[in-house]
């Protein structure tokens, strides 16, 4: 008997991406030609080992004590045939890995191994400017890290052993200090032969009112900010001394094409691989919050670093693999605001959020290095679930300061998506308040945030109720194709899911199946089928995954090529899986069409005698099909 649970690794895709050109499928065959997959995996898995013809190790994706990740070279694939099932090829490794999108996954290999990439649609992009942009803050990076050492910097080295915060963990987080002279940086880019321009526009220095260039960066203690790849994208600076011109406390990096505060997560580069492995991160205020964090083992910690938690912020989050996410910030009233700012941002995201409350004045860093990381563990375990934390301390309000803080609580419930979960929280706020439903659905219905969301869903009502597109009329829409993909049964899904992996394991298979594709009902795996048939259709072209997953280039349908395989490869035989599958989709049209019939005759049983009749043949002629198909099954018939 199959496991039902193995209709999940057909579910269908998002709709498909444009096509990618000829020229941007070459430039993939020479990235996958240039980038053996072990090796590439090796790079993030160092402890990944040949056993036979493989290559496996524990799978980076989630924990687990018992290798189940396997690297096949000859084809170009990896899978785990563990918890999570994970798998495709060299790209796909890559965008699970950074947690990036298969455009930027082609590009970070493009980069390794020197391949000159086309944009979609055949026209080159112009990344020379982009690059030098990256290239002159990773200079920068590593000529602050070096300042650190100077003797000017002493200062810098003296807060930070009274921070606690050691060598190893200064140079993890390539910690620098920026020379006071103010020029320091621009002459040694000078002496580099880097362009004024390029210091300019990655916010590395500027120009004064006569024309002349200095450092943005002076007399501080930096902190390099880099995004998920863990490339440099911009610094955080810290001052050490107070005085009437001593400036603020703490400046970023301008604004650019490379630094946008809004989308960077401080520390994410180095806590995404073990908050993907337990689904858990620790997200934090500061700069030093975060670093005293890992330096005291708790890798899975990163920072907002003072700005208000964004969209964008709840979004990349999503490609460290975290489902929990605890707050920790500061024990004092600005601590809890950023708190709620950070809730706002991430309950859309449908997160499990909890809030851990430090003690009055006390911030994480100075917690963490003066007691350890057991107790800060310990606070982790008994945090508070994020709704407790809103409605904390309610009942000692009253009056306005009550209806005030009532409304802050509302405003994070109606940033829930899922209705039933805020009624089920509306309820629970007005128990809690020993008031009506009533009362507070009124409240509610005054605040903001409340009128913001009636004008939203005004407006979703007015586009909804438009006149369809020409293209939609014509049924181009391809979310409606999806939506009519997903309503197939599942085991019709499995089926055809079935027919690509036995052509998929034994390509000498394919003319039997090729007229069956236009069949094909489930629109994910149709493109899998064209895309077998098409490189079929060339005789010089290799099928296996590696290659079908290069034909698909970013459709989504790409991702179940490893699931497809895994579940093929228990059949008998490639043959006996085919055979089972097809027979199987032939006899679900034949009861569903004899079930059409039967509703036609029963429907109108005063049909003339001539349609009764031929009505009634037909229905005999199904009967027998049907029962030679399944008599002629024997052991092969597919136990859907």
């Amino acid at each position: 008997m199959r496991n039902p649970a193995l209709n999940s690794a057909f579910l269908p895709a998002p709709p498909r991406p444009p096509v990618t050109d000829p020229e941007f499928k070459r430039a993939i065959e020479e990235i996958k030609l240039r980038a053996p997959i072990e090796e590439i995996v090796r790079g993030r898995v160092p402890e990944l080992r040949r056993r036979g013809k493989l290559f496996e190790a524990c799978c980076p994706f989630h924990e687990e004590k018992t290798p189940s990740f396997k690297v096949d070279p000859t084809r170009g694939t990896w899978h785990c045939y563990g918890a999570c099932g994970d798998g495709g090829d060299v790209i796909s490794f890559v965008m699970t890995s950074y947690g990036v999108e298969f455009k930027e996954a082609v590009e970070i290999l493009a980069g390794q191994t020197g391949v000159e990439v086309p944009s979609f649609g055949g026209q080159r992009r112009d990344s020379r400017g982009y690059d030098a942009g990256f290239e002159v803050l990773k200079r920068a990076a590593s000529y602050y890290r070096e300042r650190l050492g100077d003797p000017e910097a002493a200062e810098a080295r003296e807060y930070l052993d009274a921070r606690g915060f050691d060598h190893e963990t200064s140079l993890s987080f390539g910690l620098g200090w920026a020379p006071a002279s103010g020029e320091a940086f621009v002459n040694f880019s000078r002496g580099e032969g880097v362009a004024f321009d390029v210091l300019e526009k990655t916010g590395l220095a500027r120009r004064n009112d006569s024309g002349r260039p200095y450092d943005f960066f002076r007399g501080r203690l930096l902190f390099p900010i880099r995004d998920l790849r863990g490339r440099t994208v911009g610094f955080g600076a810290r001052r050490l001394s107070d005085g009437p011109n001593a400036g603020p406390k703490y400046i970023n990096s301008p604004e650019s094409d490379w630094f946008q505060k809004g989308t960077l997560i401080y520390g994410l580069d180095l806590a995404a691989k073990e908050a993907r492995k337990n689904g858990h991160l620790v997200l934090m205020e500061g700069y030093t919050d975060v670093i005293a964090a890992h330096q005291q083992g708790l890798t899975n910690t990163a920072g907002v670093c003072g700005t208000a938690t964004t969209d964008q912020h709840a979004k990349l989050l999503h490609r460290s693999g975290a489902q929990r996410i605890s707050l920790v910030f500061d024990g004092d009233t600005a601590g809890r605001e950023a708190a709620f700012k950070a809730l706002n941002g991430l309950l859309p995201e449908d997160y499990e959020l909890d809030v851990v409350q430090l003690p009055d004045n006390q911030d994480p860093c100075d917690v963490l290095m003066s007691q350890g990381h057991e107790p800060f563990e310990q606070a982790l375990e008994a945090a508070s679930d994020w709704f407790e934390f809103a409605c904390d301390g309610l009942g000692e309000l009253h009056g306005s300061a009550l209806s005030q803080a009532v409304d802050r609580a509302l405003a994070l419930i109606l940033r829930v998506k899922a209705p039933v979960h805020r009624e089920d929280l509306m309820r629970r706020l007005a128990e809690r308040l020993d008031m009506s439903l009533e009362t507070l659905q009124g409240q509610l219905a005054l605040t903001p945030e409340a009128r913001a969301a009636v004008r939203d869903a005004e407006r979703d009502r007015r586009e909804a109720s438009a006149p369809p597109s020409a293209e939609a009329a014509n049924g181009g829409d391809d979310a409606d194709q999806s939506t009519e993909s997903a309503r197939v049964h599942p085991h019709v899904r499995t089926a055809w899911g079935e027919v690509a992996g036995a052509l998929l394991i034994d390509p000498s298979l394919v003319p039997l199946a090729t007229a069956l594709v236009d069949q094909c009902e489930v629109e994910e795996i149709h493109r899998v089928l064209e895309a077998i048939v098409g490189l079929h259709a060339d005789l010089d072209a290799e099928i296996n995954a590696g290659t079908v997953m290069t034909a698909l280039g970013e459709d989504p349908a790409r991702d179940l090529i490893g699931r497809i395989i895994h579940h093929a490869e228990g059949a008998d035989s490639p043959q006996a899986l085919l055979d089972g599958a097809v027979r199987f989709l032939k006899r679900t049209q034949l009861e569903a069409e004899l079930e059409d019939i039967q509703n036609r005759l029963l429907a109108a049983p005063d049909t003339q005698d001539t349609e009764q009749t031929d009505l009634l043949q037909r229905f005999k002629g199904l009967q027998e099909e049907l029962l030679n198909l399944n008599t002629n099954a024997g052991t092969l018939a597919p136990s859907h």
